[in-house]
């Protein structure tokens, strides 16, 4: 998905394709349109009484995490496969409880902290790996 803008009134021929890095591929697996939503509105949950509220934006996240990447790939004419799906929603559910922890009612957060920090970096990172082209005979 490319995030540059495009000027559409110059007349310029079209510039070569930028090739996708290792790192470009692991950000990618980062639902970060998600994640800026979940963001701006878990603080929001204390303020509001009813106690499934951060359980309720977290299941939002969740669905919305696949959602998005169909559609940006029906967008771009480019679907993505299903372990994509997969790892996004992994990346996600480590993101969002890194951010806020939703199971509070149910689950106390306790000493999982650490854990969550390294899903964070290791979910896309395995991802990453896991999904990488292979080029060259096997």
């Amino acid at each position: 998905m490319p995030l540059a803008l495009t000027d559409r009134l110059a007349n310029r021929r079209q510039l070569p394709p930028v090739p996708e890095t290792d790192l470009d591929r692991i950000l990618k697996l980062i639902p970060t349109e998600v994640l800026a939503l979940y963001t701006a509105t878990a603080p929001l949950a204390d303020r509001i009484r009813w106690t499934s509220v951060p359980l309720v934006l977290f299941l939002l996240g969740l669905a919305l995490v696949p959602l998005a990447l169909f559609l940006d790939g029906w967008a771009m004419n480019a679907p993505a496969r299903w372990p994509q799906y997969v790892v996004r929603t992994l990346a996600f559910i480590a993101w969002a409880v890194a951010i806020s922890w939703p199971f509070t009612p149910w689950l106390p957060e306790d000493d999982l902290t650490w854990v969550t920090s390294l899903a964070v970096l290791l979910v896309p990172l395995l991802g990453g790996y896991l999904l990488r082209t292979r080029s060259g005979p096997r």
